[in-house]
């Protein structure tokens, strides 16, 4: 049994996570909440009859109740990450680990001094089963990408959200320290990217290192980095961009768009090689259980062939989970750890300072 502190108790941690973490109490046991919001400390702690509350997350970190920390506050999560595995926690980061790379690695450097403990980052779409399957056909067929389209088309959480769940919202806590909070970060943003980034260059890194994050990051692990970026282009208020990326013998085109009204999530990856074609697409976390499912298009005698593998059911939050509790009990590195993280700090940095 882990003893699990949440700092942070906002959408994802009532959305995406508690419900999941409820159905595995011979794994976890939550026994520590943190929030700046006393009101929803106090309606986590009620409804998950979690002993232990905090109002800083530093203190959850020191609590000895705890063994292991899930990170999923708003804002940047190294120092948080970095104060637990110095108190000798495992830690759950949450995406993005962080945006800069000095703080990254500050907590590449504590990672490698506690080599005991697991330090993974929540990239959830990287264990869907659907992806899993993707990335197993890949590298079992020595067909060359000839190219390759991957998009993050959403605005469908506040519609889903109204329409299904009910997330307690923080009623106690100043609306202008929100404000204020966002204020600042496109001040670091802004620092990060050479101090004269524009409002729809902020917007547009906001967007790719909190949403298409996810997806950039799942096409990284099936193809690597790229060669070159080639192209990064804004809308005039940033909320939609195209990114051009290149690859040895191939091109990657990325789309996000994040103001449109109607509501959809079109989250996909599409991978050509010649005479196949792979397409993988996501459906919205904030209905729970939807099935994804992986379509291979080929040809086989002359004539088309399509193959459906799945509906694969499975949520991809609780296989994040099985997958952080796994690594904790046999001592085992996650494929999303921080170090891996890192090459996505990276690589987010250098578009976003290209982003026109």
């Amino acid at each position: 049994m882990i003893r699990l502190g949440l700092i942070g108790l906002g959408q994802a941690a009532q959305l995406l996570h508690l419900p999941n973490l409820e159905k595995i109490p011979e794994k976890f046991q939550i026994t520590a909440v943190a929030d700046i919001s006393a009101q929803l400390c106090g309606c986590v702690a009620e409804k998950y009859q979690v002993p232990c509350q905090f109002h800083d997350g530093l203190d959850l970190i020191r609590c000895s109740d705890v063994d292991a920390v899930m990170i999923l506050s708003a804002g940047d999560h190294a120092e948080y990450a970095i104060a637990a595995l110095e108190a000798g926690k495992h830690v759950f980061i949450e995406k993005p680990m962080t945006c800069d790379p000095d703080l990254a690695e500050r907590l590449l450097e504590t990672k490698r001094a506690h080599p005991e403990l697991v330090a993974m980052v929540g990239y959830c779409r990287r264990y869907n089963d659907s992806f899993l399957k993707l990335k197993e056909l890949l590298a079992a067929d020595p067909r060359p990408i000839s190219y390759v389209r991957a998009r993050t088309l959403v605005l469908e959480g506040p519609w889903y959200l109204e329409n299904t769940w009910h997330e307690k919202k923080a009623e106690d806590l100043d609306p202008a320290g929100r404000a204020d909070m966002q204020r600042k970060t496109f001040a670091e943003y802004n620092r990060l990217l050479g101090g004269n980034a524009t409002q729809a260059q902020l917007m547009a890194y906001l967007l790719m290192t909190a949403s298409g994050c996810h997806i950039l990051s799942a096409v990284r692990e099936l193809i690597g980095l790229p060669k070159a970026i080639r192209a990064a282009a804004l809308s005039p208020a940033g909320t939609q961009f195209t990114l051009l990326l290149e690859y040895e013998g191939f091109n990657l085109v990325f789309e996000e768009m994040n103001d449109q009204s109607v509501v959809e999530f079109d989250e996909s990856i599409e991978i050509y090689q010649g005479d196949r074609k792979l397409s993988l697409k996501y459906d919205s976390p904030y209905i729970r259980y939807l099935p994804s499912q992986l379509t291979v298009q080929d040809l086989e005698n002359g004539q088309a062939r399509t193959t459906i593998y799945g509906p694969q059911y499975h949520d991809m939050f609780f296989n994040e989970l099985l997958e952080f509790h796994r690594c904790i009990v046999e001592q085992d590195t996650p494929k999303c750890d921080v170090f891996d993280a890192a090459e996505d700090v990276k690589l987010f940095l250098e578009i976003g300072k290209q982003m026109r």
